[in-house]
């Protein structure tokens, strides 16, 4: 698992910076669309601060940390930085100073600021033009990018106790939206420690959370596959369902496939029947791999007259005794007619 992280509101952004241990190497791109609604800030490697504006309002700056090839590969570790933007500049490193109480160390920090500004023009053309199924559609041949399954797979076999199908949830703007931004409407509020921090991470729960895990539960051997980091998810999990009556397994960020700058999830580390499992997510390129077991929902920040969770629990119901659920959701979502004409 990645060595530390901060909880912070998350729309990923437009282009990242890599910083490998303190080495200069810094690119540019284009991200792929909004991945994860909360996502963790890195702090602490090299003893470096984070300087740059940010933009808040579905907005974030992400910073992540993972091995090359994790989690049984080289420990080279890699520092990944992505930005987005929308209406008020804020200066995240005086948000982290004054939350530790000290001031930035102007050479320790990474000054992105201009080139930040370059982009913000272009920003939301870029957005509207990016396209997640071309993205999908130009993947490099999955056995290129991971050429040994076996050794990613996270968890136990299937039991035979369990309900034939595998329902694989996605966690932040699928099932709720997290901020450590003050909301009023809050939830719930709970703490998250980094590096001797508390921070305060706040919860929107999609509409209708509650009565889909209810629905669901005995029908569907329920996965919650994040690529958050552990740190959080498993504080707000032990929350949503602290008996762990309904969510049986839960796969972090470490077990994602990290490919061009963007986690995707290979079902694969499930160790389950394909033709019995589906992955629910708001970002489609997180089943890249996958295409016809991806199930896309629409994505939720705070929007109370949200059904969606509904709809999707109407439509698992037709999956029941189908000998492929990929043909099923094929017929349903099309996703793969989008990547053919991208």
């Amino acid at each position: 698992m990645p060595t530390g992280t901060w909880p912070w509101k998350t729309s990923m952004g437009e282009f990242f910076a890599y910083h490998i241990l303190g080495s200069a190497f810094v690119f540019y791109r284009y991200q792929v669309s909004h991945f994860t609604s909360l996502s963790f800030l890195v702090l602490a490697f090299s003893s470096q601060s984070c300087h740059v504006h940010m933009h808040e309002e579905s907005t974030t700056i992400t910073t992540t940390s993972y091995k090359r090839n994790s989690p049984n590969g080289h420990d080279a570790v890699v520092q990944e930085y992505s930005f987005d933007s929308s209406v008020t500049d804020v200066d995240v490193d005086a948000k982290i100073s004054a939350q530790n109480g000290t001031e930035a160390e102007d050479g320790a920090d990474i000054e992105v600021d201009e080139e930040s500004q370059e982009y913000e023009d272009d920003d939301e053309e870029e957005e509207e033009e990016f396209n997640p199924y071309l993205f999908i559609k130009s993947l490099p041949t999955y056995h290129l990018v991971v050429p040994y399954p076996q050794h990613k797979i996270c968890l136990p076999p299937k039991d035979k106790t369990d309900p034939p199908i595998a329902l694989v949830l996605d966690l932040d703007e699928t099932l709720v939206h997290c901020t450590v931004e003050p909301i009023s409407d809050a939830d719930m509020v709970f703490p998250v420690v980094f590096n001797g921090v508390e921070y305060s991470v706040n919860v929107r729960k999609r509409p209708y959370l509650e009565e889909f895990l209810q629905r669901v539960h005995g029908k569907f051997e329920v996965i919650v596959f994040t690529a958050s980091q552990q740190v959080y998810a498993d504080e707000l999990l032990d929350r949503i369902d602290p008996e762990r009556k309904y969510i049986k397994h839960r796969i972090f960020r470490e077990a994602c496939l990290a490919v061009e700058g963007n986690y995707l999830k290979d079902l694969n580390v499930c160790q389950r029947d394909m033709k019995q499992m589906v992955l629910v997510d708001n970002s489609p390129h997180a089943f890249g791999y996958q295409v016809d077991n991806g199930i896309p929902i629409e994505s939720w920040f705070d929007d109370p007259t949200d059904r969606e969770l509904l709809k999707l629990e109407r439509f698992l119901r037709t999956l029941h005794d189908v000998a492929d659920v990929r043909e099923l959701v094929r017929q349903e979502f099309g996703s793969w007619k989008k990547i053919r004409d991208a």
